[in-house]
């Protein structure tokens, strides 16, 4: 991400609120803490869980499904299950607006509506100002071949995109049938064919970016290439048997 992305209006947000956004392709979680905003990436570490519907209070958030929690200014994942942390982002507060800049900078700082002249975050004429504060960047670990043994089997690499779950129907990519092709390349490279229910699906970006980082979590893989393609078209007669039982569909 090379320039900072409005991605909402500070009167947006409420103290203790957080959205969902996108920046540079990626799903970022922006939250309200008093007057200071931050913005990590929306995804547990653990399991690819968006964090979006998790409770946020006393600087974390955490994962509403098996309990995580993450620092919201540094991004370290803080109790078990999640043993690395989240990528955090730079946030600038201008003009009523909220900016989330270039993820992975070791200047990486949330940002305040009070030193941007914004009374209880709601105003028009809020002046141009950058909030800084130094802050330790999460930094996540690369992966490669040779230095974390063999390819993982074809059988784990399903297993991991398992763990990528659709935010609006709550299964997994592999049992609704997203996914159409897994190939392991050259080098730790993996590369994944796969598609959405709907060319319009607003969780697509986010999807990609979980099944991307839950392959290159695994040992031997040093990079995943995600593909997306609508032919042939997603139907539910590709979803598993106990995809169907899970929405009710017999």
């Amino acid at each position: 991400m090379a320039e900072f992305e409005e991605v909402a209006r500070i009167d947006e947000l409420k103290s203790g609120e957080s959205i969902s956004v996108i920046a540079d392709d990626t799903p970022v979680l922006l939250v309200r803490n008093g007057d200071t905003f931050y913005a990590i990436e929306d995804m547990c570490t653990h399991d690819g869980q968006p964090l979006t519907d998790g409770p946020v209070g006393e600087g974390e958030v955490t994962c509403s499904r098996h309990g995580a929690k993450f620092d919201l200014k540094t991004g370290a994942a803080k109790c078990m299950p999640a043993t690395e942390p989240v990528r955090v982002f730079d946030v600038e507060v201008r003009d009523g607006a909220v900016f989330v800049g270039p993820q992975g900078s070791s200047t990486n700082s949330p940002a305040t509506a009070e030193a941007a002249g914004v009374s209880g975050g709601i105003s028009a004429d809020a002046a141009l100002k950058k909030a800084s504060a130094a802050q330790a960047a999460a930094k996540e670990e690369s992966f490669t071949s040779a230095a974390y043994g063999p390819p993982p089997a074809a059988e784990e690499l399903i297993e991991a995109l398992k763990q990528v779950i659709d935010p609006e129907l709550m299964i997994n990519i592999v049992d609704l049938g997203l996914v159409y092709d897994v190939e392991q390349k050259d080098n730790g490279n993996v590369g994944v064919d796969m598609t959405l229910t709907s060319p319009a699906c607003p969780a697509g970006p986010q999807i990609v970016q979980q099944a991307k980082m839950a392959l290159e979590r695994l040992a031997g893989v040093s990079e995943a290439e995600i593909k997306l393609t609508m032919t042939p078209p997603w139907t539910p007669e590709r979803m598993t048997d106990e995809a169907r039982d899970q929405l009710g569909i017999f």
